[in-house]
């Protein structure tokens, strides 16, 4: 028996486009966002999608409603699917974050830095590896869509993979509406698709990061 996950980042915002760390903010899809939806939407339109559980940020639940509707599926909204909590850092570019925690960011291994008043690193794995373990044990021999944020698939996908602690950013999750795939079997769980956004490309004529 087969558990499939579509694994899904949301459709781009304002704040992405300006390199803003998000976190829990609550910033909305713009409208290359919600066009990266329905371009996702119309490729999966007819994948036999059981399930689509979402993160409750805005971004992921206006991404998920758009792919839902070809399925006529109520979507399953999960606090545990947010982004990391980036604390001090929200609303900052990397290049203003570097500026004012120069110390921090000089001395955090790559992409593993922890925002003061955010969410340490082993907490957001701990929260993934959860919301994971919840989606397997519910939904067992299903296919799911799940529609969640970049750090935190980054950190679930790394985990499946076998990435040791010191190997965060050896792949990108940059594209929004990115599609990767996990299969789990009996056998254990395997990366079948990483970042898949060839749905921008046929929609939209250009990837959008």
């Amino acid at each position: 028996m087969t558990t499939t996950l579509l694994l899904i980042r949301h459709g781009v915002t304002d704040w992405n486009e300006a390199q803003r760390w998000q976190g829990h903010a609550d910033i909305p899809l713009n409208e290359t966002g919600q066009q990266q939806a329905n371009a996702l939407a119309k490729r999966l339109a007819s994948w036999p999608i059981e399930v689509i559980v979402s993160s409750d940020l805005q971004r992921c639940v206006q991404t998920a409603v758009t792919i839902a509707t070809p399925h006529n599926i109520q979507p399953v909204f999960d606090p545990l699917w947010r982004e990391r909590h980036v604390g001090d850092f929200s609303g900052l570019t990397t290049d203003e974050v570097r500026a004012r925690f120069p110390e921090l960011w000089a001395q955090s291994p790559r992409g593993l830095v922890n925002p003061p008043n955010g969410e340490a690193f082993p907490e957001l794995r701990t929260r993934a590896l959860t919301a994971y373990e919840n989606v397997l044990t519910a939904y067992k021999g299903q296919m799911v869509a799940i529609v969640s944020h970049g750090g935190t698939l980054h950190t679930l996908i790394r985990e499946v993979i076998g990435l040791n602690g010191t190997e965060y950013g050896r792949f990108s999750l940059r594209g929004n509406t990115g599609l990767s795939i996990i299969e789990v079997t009996d056998h254990g769980a395997y990366l079948t698709r990483l970042n898949d956004t060839s749905h921008l490309e046929d929609e939209i004529g250009r990837l959008r990061d």
